[in-house]
């Protein structure tokens, strides 16, 4: 059951030479595997495009069944650190800014040893520091897993996660300089045990705290409302985000946060199993959500599809976003099972053609069939536009060079906090151009078990510069910047406009 489910990647400036590298999350040896020992890889990226395995000088000693990754910049001394989810015990891995890394788990109090899937940092209480929350999967063990499959034939199976018993989620809080000490139930995080897979930290209410979604398998999805104390209290059912239109739990895996629709509110899609078709829950205001899987054009497409990784992103550079999803049976022997399924299927896109209406994209170029799980976007050659990378289940990674025809050019964003975390990550930027409203927030890990880079990307559509740009940081500081030009710049937190 493990191997199937994982794994995950991170796109992100490891060294702080301003270009995206990237960390591929692989498994690592079960009872019966023979084999080379699957290791997590670290690659450098050259500034044009290319990479280099750096792993076996990082320090990255992961010693776990791999799942997900995370990074964010714990300790506060303005590099990127790692946290590495697994079946198996979790690592957090500190950058010493040379290139190496550490392992503090054990100093920094988060080495939690259940199955453990997605994870993602949030400055939660607005502190200046990143606390961490992560999603546990189910309690599985080999010398206690159930018999799946048809016992008349012998045939087994990887089993439906209900045969298991959920996990229930952790939080923990950053006391500073990287400890951290757990304080789930202290700040609201008490649902039920569930089967967590996908998580994202955003502001879905617009009050200027991080709020959170839990993407759950086969149970209620779940939607944390910060109560503007990094405090939260579960909202999922009121706000109409936990369930399918159906009114049933769906197979939750991965979850991405982004207004699909220009009006300024963050929007949330989440990909499921075959025949549940992925979600689009579109944000009607404080609070409230809407299914519209249908009326936007994304279910259809998505019916015989089983999804994780998933990224809103603007792939044409035309100023809304797109959707990537990444396809892929959790069956290896689904052809057999006489549902009509596939086990390697391909991956999709989909071009936001107007305001939240969506259309597959035939000669999009990744739909080689595959068995796909984690995805993660970011302009890898520095071109402008947005790449792409995804993991595949018992195959090789891919990586995918956006060759669209650009609309002039994109504005590409890099914060850096000073009263807020380094990474200014919880902030919010506002487009304005040409009478229309972008909006975008510094995030960690959304997708499946991934993250991407944390340069917001807001194409411009043709035009040279943005009209304004706001941008509301954590502390609470905002600024403003007029006619911003296509280009990639740094913005530093301040009390100057």
């Amino acid at each position: 059951m493990v191997e199937t489910m994982v794994g995950g990647l991170a796109l992100f400036d490891y060294d702080g030479d301003g270009d995206q590298d990237v960390l591929f999350v692989d498994g690592g040896e079960l009872p019966g595997y023979e084999g080379e020992t699957p290791r997590s890889r670290l690659l450098r990226n050259d500034g044009a495009g290319s990479f280099v395995d750096v792993t076996a000088t990082s320090g990255l000693a992961f010693k776990g069944y791999g799942c997900g990754v995370t990074a964010g910049d714990v300790d506060g001394d303005g590099d990127r650190d790692l946290y590495l989810t697994s079946f198996g015990r979790n690592q957090l891995f500190l950058n010493q800014g040379d290139g190496s890394f550490v392992d503090a788990t054990d100093d920094a109090g988060v080495g939690e040893d259940r199955w453990s899937a997605s994870a993602a940092f949030a400055d939660v209480d607005r502190d200046g520091d990143l606390d961490l929350y992560v999603a546990n999967y189910v309690d599985f063990a080999f010398d206690q897993r159930a018999f799946c499959g048809d016992r008349e034939t012998g045939r087994r199976s990887y089993c439906h996660p209900g045969a298991y018993d959920g996990v229930a989620d952790r939080f923990y809080r950053n006391e500073g300089g990287g400890r951290f000490v757990e304080a789930t139930a202290s700040h609201g995080f008490t649902a039920p045990p569930s089967a967590g897979l996908g998580v994202a930290f955003g502001d879905l209410n617009g009050d200027g705290w991080p709020d959170l979604y839990v993407a759950n398998d086969a149970q209620a999805n779940l939607l944390f409302e910060n109560r503007g104390d990094g405090s939260f209290e579960e909202i999922g059912l009121f706000a109409g985000t936990a369930y399918g239109n159906s009114g049933n739990p769906e197979a939750g895996m991965g979850v991405d946060l982004g207004d699909v629709n220009g009006d300024g509110r963050l929007d949330i899609i989440v990909t499921n199993f075959d025949l549940e078709t992925n979600a689009l829950y579109r944000n009607d205001g404080p609070g409230l959500f809407s299914d519209s899987r249908f009326v936007s054009n994304l279910a259809e497409p998505s019916l015989t599809m089983l999804a994780f990784g998933v990224d809103l992103a603007d792939l044409d550079n035309d100023g809304d976003l797109d959707a990537l999803v990444a396809n892929g049976h959790v069956l290896d022997d689904a052809a057999e099972t006489g549902s009509g399924a596939s086990y390697e299927q391909v991956n999709q896109v989909f071009e936001n053609t107007r305001e939240g209406f969506f259309a597959a994209v035939v000669d999009s170029g990744v739909s080689i069939a595959g068995v796909s799980r984690g995805l993660a976007t970011a302009d890898l050659d520095g071109d402008g536009d947005l790449d792409f990378a995804v993991i595949n289940s018992n195959s090789r990674a891919e990586a995918y060079e956006n060759l669209s025809t650009p609309r002039v050019g994109s504005l590409r964003l890099d914060l850096f906090g000073s009263a807020s975390n380094s990474a200014g990550i919880g902030a919010r930027v506002e487009v304005r151009l040409s009478g229309r409203l972008f909006v975008e927030e510094v995030k960690t890990a959304s997708s499946f078990l991934s993250q991407n880079a944390t340069t917001l990307h807001f194409g411009l559509a043709g035009n040279s510069a943005a009209d304004r740009v706001d941008v509301r940081w954590p502390s609470g500081m905002s600024q403003r910047f007029f006619q911003l030009p296509t280009a990639r710049l740094r913005l530093v937190e301040s009390s100057a406009r």
